[in-house]
């Protein structure tokens, strides 16, 4: 599943309020293989799924009943049989709904019992709602040509395959699947594998049943189904033993050649870098309208929301050519980690989560390595997690899931985010190549099967054994750490200018620590890999130990005085630094004279750590401003993003304060030359970051006032609302600040503009643009009527684009002053 919608995936199971420890399965009875038969009804007045499922069970323990998962759907009671393997049918006595547990009950006989060892089958018909909540086997809407369509498509990650049929729903309950859909003639039908026949369905003219190659081993959760009116792009053929396939709306089949292109080549790095051959026979992708998610991994028939999979060059801009890339190759490592290997309970979910969004960004560099992904994930995998777990209200990264209502709450921050910080952290102890040599064997030994942390800690601390590699203690004792316990640590150095020697200190950092708050810093702390430079041809490292022996280091080194010293080269480990003063003040100056002395993610790691620490006063804000009057020379895109996330914090907190006109002018003077050096129009010898770059700056040259970034973003609204038609005149990579500023110093006519472009878009990503700066306005009537048909299922926005819908109440609310406050609107510009 994809991290930049986690939210999204509170709309699955929000709804249930299970309570209690005891809400797994029995483990009495387990599958082996389902033999599933499902025709969803695409007609309005009676969207429904007709159902047929027959199972074979493998018994553990005697019992005289099966429990198994189901929810929303009803059972023919007269239709349940269970058959032992010679084909004795075994006597039931009748079938209970515990709706609370969403459990289906069927009872034997008293006088009948499964014997352990034994093997039985069994099955049912039933009938499903295909109903329009983006979860189990729903239906989407459309229009295409005018004409309204329906599709049916499935999400069963975390607890929804239940609501598809009656399953076994736990992730380590793996098994096969044989899939039979049925279709209307006009229409297509997807699952995990691929089509071996068609037959018509008996009594029913131009309705046929499809089916698929029985699967290999897996979880429910990555069951998929989809039954839809769409093309397909041409499939690929690789050296490998499989066909890559896009599908879309035929009106959006234009937008595919982008994920066409580089879908192949991404799942074939994954094959070189995992050495372990992509299982199945064929791989699908296909954009579904509504979609809760931002995409769903499962085995063979990847689902993507239209934004994340199509991407078209004349409307689409860098932003989300780089959420394609990313998202793309998120979903693709998951083919292994994750689907080849699948954690044993949600507990783990991070292992899976975690690791795929590390590797996106190794497979997103692969394709594209002039974005600089690796880089990148410092701004987008570990500054972001920080945010979050330095709140007393985080959590740690693998967290007890006692019941599936939890499940939702831990599709976040942390098990995305600071997952894939610490995994990177530990590729850069080990080495690159121990790394992929331990992920071999951990994959190698547990394929098909299921895995919790320790499998993968012990894979590492063979494969150190065997390489060779020296560690304080071993890989499991290191990554308890940071896996076990919420929070980070801040890294304090103070240096003796005298006698050279460096000493170092770990604590808590915390954004905020309450009165009643009981942290025991005896046990807040971590096993840390220690790296450190002067001018980055000399790089040390040690380590810093959990224990309060050990709490502080003394490092002799033979660093001169007036010669900065950098922690944490390149931002590998997931942690702050802090100096002594006088230290900042030589990094300061470094940057001031030659900042490219420094690498670019060292830079964009000295920005964010000092205005975080500045704002728990750890370090004082003269010292944290005047660092980044650097910044005017800086031409690379990731210190002024660590730089600008910092300070919406630092601005929310200032506005309508005193002090806000000296903030507004100080960046208004450092942003003033880039600006008027990058401008709004690309260049065509710019690189894909200098474009990134120009959207970062005048989004916030135009925030902050800048005169000429405002004045040409409205000109270039005002020339674009005269010859609609041509794409050209806003440029692709700034329309998003052109949109949303022109909106916000307007009036009503340029957001009805906006919001007619909305309607008649058929890019996804670009009514994405355009509905989040339709929020901009300061007109409240306006506001209070997007709200209204935000809420309005007729009025063209989207149900997935729901949590947009809370932006724009709590928007309209604050800015009418509900709260007599307008703190979370000027949070919301600097988004």
């Amino acid at each position: 599943m994809n991290a930049p919608v986690f939210l999204a995936s509170l709309l699955f199971v929000a709804h249930q309020t299970l309570s209690g420890a005891d809400v797994r399965l029995p483990q009495t009875v387990s599958p082996r293989h389902y033999d599933v038969r499902l025709f969803p009804i695409l007609e309005k007045g009676n969207f429904s799924i007709l159902g047929q499922v027959s199972i074979d069970l493998e018994c553990s323990e005697d019992t005289n009943r099966i429990v198994l998962h189901s929810a929303d759907i009803v059972v023919d009671p007269q239709s349940v049989q269970v058959i032992e393997r010679s084909d004795k049918f075994l006597q039931v006595e009748g079938i209970e709904y515990d709706t609370k547990l969403e459990f289906l009950i069927v009872h034997l006989n008293p006088k009948v019992k499964l014997t352990a060892g034994s093997n039985y089958t069994l099955s049912m018909r039933f009938v499903g709602n295909l109903t329009d909540q983006m979860r189990g086997f729903y239906r989407s809407v459309y229009t295409e040509d005018g004409t309204e369509r329906y599709m049916a498509s499935s999400q069963m990650q975390p607890t929804d395959a239940r609501r598809a049929l009656p399953c076994f729903d736990e992730p380590n309950l793996k098994a096969t699947f044989t899939v039979t859909l049925g279709r209307h003639s006009d229409m297509i039908s997807l699952s995990n594998m691929p089509l071996i026949d068609t037959t018509p369905m008996i009594g029913m003219e131009n309705f046929f049943w499809d089916h698929f190659q029985p699967s290999v081993p897996m979880s429910t959760y990555l069951l998929a189904f989809a039954v839809a009116n769409y093309a397909q792009v041409p499939s690929v053929k690789t050296k490998g033993k499989w066909n890559f396939n896009i599908y879309a709306r035929s009106s959006a089949y234009n937008q595919t050649r982008y994920a066409s292109d580089i879908g192949p080549r991404i799942l074939s790095f994954f094959e070189d870098y995992f050495n372990i051959s992509f299982p199945l026979p064929k791989q699908d992708m296909i954009a579904v309208p509504e979609f809760a998610l931002g995409a769903m991994e499962n085995w063979g028939l990847i689902t993507y929301r239209e934004k994340f999979l199509l991407y078209d060059e004349t409307v689409s801009s860098f932003d989300h050519k780089e959420l394609v890339i990313k998202v793309i190759a998120h979903e693709l490592s998951h083919q292994w980690f994750g689907n080849l290997v699948t954690m044993e309970w949600w507990t783990d979910l991070w292992l899976n989560e975690g690791f795929a969004s590390y590797a996106e960004h190794i497979g997103a560099d692969h394709v594209e390595p002039d974005f600089k992904f690796l880089e990148q994930i410092v701004t987008f995998a570990l500054h972001q997690a920080m945010n979050l777990d330095a709140l007393e209200s985080s959590h740690p990264v693998s967290v007890v899931v006692h019941h599936p209502s939890e499940i939702a709450e831990i599709f976040d921050v942390i098990s995305y985010q600071k997952g894939a910080a610490i995994i990177r952290m530990l590729a850069s102890f080990i080495g690159e190549n121990n790394f992929k040599k331990a992920l071999f064997n951990f994959l190698d030994k547990r394929q098909y099967g299921n895995a919790v942390q320790d499998d993968l800690w012990n894979a590492f601390d063979n494969q150190a054994k065997v390489d060779h590699i020296i560690l304080p203690v071993n890989v499991k004792t290191i990554m308890d750490t940071w896996t076990l316990k919420m929070g980070f640590p801040v890294v304090t150095i103070r240096r003796d200018y005298q006698s050279r020697n460096v000493s170092i200190s770990q604590e808590r950092f915390l954004l905020h620590k309450s009165e009643k708050a009981t942290d025991d810093p005896t046990v807040y702390l971590w096993w840390i890999p220690l790296t450190y430079t002067t001018d980055y041809k000399t790089i040390g490292s040690t380590w810093l130990a959990d224990s309060q022996p050990s709490k502080n280091l003394t490092l002799e080194s033979e660093i001169g005085m007036n010669d900065w010293i950098i922690f944490n080269v390149d931002e590998t480990g997931y942690y702050r630094v802090n100096y002594d003063a006088h230290n900042w003040k030589l990094i300061g100056q470094q940057l001031m004279t030659n900042h490219s002395a420094i690498s670019v993610i060292n830079r964009a790691q000295i920005m964010d750590d000092s205005l975080n620490l500045a704002r728990v006063g750890l370090v004082d804000y003269e010292t944290a401003f005047n660092l980044t009057e650097y910044l005017k020379f800086e031409g690379e895109v990731l210190p002024w993003e660590s730089t600008f996330a910092a300070l919406t914090y630092i601005d929310s907190m200032m506005w309508q304060k005193p002090g806000y006109d000296l903030l507004k002018k100080h960046f208004r003077n450092i942003l003033s030359p880039i600006f008027s050096s990058l401008g709004f129009h690309q260049n065509t010898e710019d690189s894909p970051l200098t474009n990134k770059l120009r959207l970062l700056i005048s989004k916030w040259a135009c925030y902050y006032g800048n005169e000429e970034c405002i004045r040409q973003a409205i000109e270039l609204y005002r020339q674009w609302m005269a010859d609609p038609e041509d794409p050209t005149i806003v440029p692709i990579d700034v329309n998003s600040v052109v949109v949303s500023t022109a909106i916000r110093e307007g009036g009503e006519r340029e957001w009805n503009f906006a919001f007619d472009r909305y309607k008649k878009s058929n890019v996804a990503s670009e009514k994405d643009t355009l509905l989040n700066a339709l929020t901009s306005t300061r007109e409240h009537d306006v506001l209070k009527r997007l709200l209204e048909m935000a809420l309005n299922s007729t009025s063209g926005i989207r149900q997935q684009d729901g949590p947009d819908v809370d932006m724009i109440l709590m928007t309209y609310l604050i800015e009418s002053n509900f709260f007599g406050c307008q703190q979370v609107t000027r949070q919301k510009e600097t988004r």
